[in-house]
């Protein structure tokens, strides 16, 4: 697993490429803690070159949601496998999901992309 870290039109975007696993998700769950001990307004994590994720991955990418509320996260680049079992476990529905790294980073300049307690919890009757 390899993580390049960058900033683009200033958003963070971290793409990885690889697997996702048992192994690798202590490296990913730290810098993930590093981005929200430094307080970055949004991240888009690009998984274009991912080829699979477990549920250590999934619970990262979970937990890092979870702990950075306030803040704005996009995935991007999922391929079919990966889109299915993000939809399987719901996290299409809660992470805004983006064809490619520059659209999420293009909608996110727009300002088309709430933060998660504005799209979860703000949502009409």
């Amino acid at each position: 697993m390899r993580l390049h870290e960058s900033v683009v039109d200033g958003i963070d975007v971290f793409a990885l490429q690889g697997d996702i696993d048992l192994h690798y998700a202590p490296v990913l769950r730290s810098r993930l803690q590093s981005k929200i001990e430094a307080r970055t307004p949004t991240l888009v994590l690009d998984l274009s070159k991912v080829d699979y994720i477990d549920s250590n991955g999934l619970a990262t990418i979970m937990e890092y949601f979870r702990d950075a509320a306030k803040y704005i996260l996009c995935m991007a680049g999922l391929n079919e496998h990966l889109k299915v079992i993000f939809e399987i476990v719901r996290l299409d529905k809660a992470i805004p999901m983006f064809a490619t790294a520059p659209d999420a980073i293009a909608a996110l300049k727009q300002g088309c992309v709430q933060r998660p307690s504005d799209a979860l919890f703000n949502r009409p009757a």
